[in-house]
């Protein structure tokens, strides 16, 4: 773990390190994955990458937390409860959801935020927003949606239920890098620690009083 204030390099330390696992142990880029805070970073990692070592985009997997869940999700979408080639449900469709729930307008946000602290903090939800959660993801799953959130969520359970997807998922790298590892909640400090279970390379970088 490094720790690293604001302004202090938090992507350029990953590339840095990318560089040295490859120039000192010879780690081939697609052993590598890189898990960044915005899709900014990642390209920011892909060019410098390409500058300095000719390392195609494609050579190694970076992205968002949530592209690396829904490339996980993708891959084992009946495992998941979805069908193949299920869809994501972004903001606008979420509130037309809640809106067909008879939730009042000015109650919708604070709803999905309520929904978003119980999956991936686990605060509790009273019992009413435990039976609105469930009746919401079955509109959701009903037109082979998910959103957001749920990509977290389902690919952390495949990652604690099942052993043979685990066990595939964490033989696609070597090594794993997290930026702004102090964002990370719960469920997702758990899906990159179940990818390293096996090798436990795991390297992040994050500022301690943002945490």
């Amino acid at each position: 773990l490094v720790v690293a204030g604001p302004g202090a390099g938090k992507t350029y330390c990953l590339i840095c390190r990318i560089q040295h696992l490859m120039r000192h142990f010879e780690m081939s880029p697609g052993r590598i994955l890189a898990v960044t805070f915005t899709n900014k970073a990642s390209e920011e990692i892909a060019s410098r990458l390409r500058e300095s070592w000719g390392v195609a985009e494609r050579d190694i997997t970076r992205g968002t937390l949530h592209a690396l869940c829904l490339r996980i999700v993708r891959d084992y979408a009946e495992r998941c409860g979805l069908r193949p080639g299920f869809g994501i449900a972004d903001e606008d469709y979420q509130m037309a959801v809640l809106k067909r729930l008879r939730i009042p307008e000015k109650r919708r946000a604070q709803v999905l935020s309520l929904f978003g602290l119980y999956r991936l903090q686990g605060r509790p939800l009273s019992e009413r927003g435990t039976e609105l959660l469930a009746r919401y993801q079955e509109r959701l799953r009903s037109r082979n949606l998910a959103d957001f959130d749920d990509l977290v969520v389902l690919a952390e359970q495949l990652l604690r239920s099942d052993t043979a997807a685990a066990a595939e998922l964490r033989g696609r790298w070597d090594y794993l890098l997290v930026d702004e590892f102090q964002d990370l909640s719960p469920v997702q400090y758990s899906v990159v620690r179940r990818l390293a279970d096996g090798h436990r390379n795991l390297f992040g970088v994050g500022d301690d009083e943002q945490s």
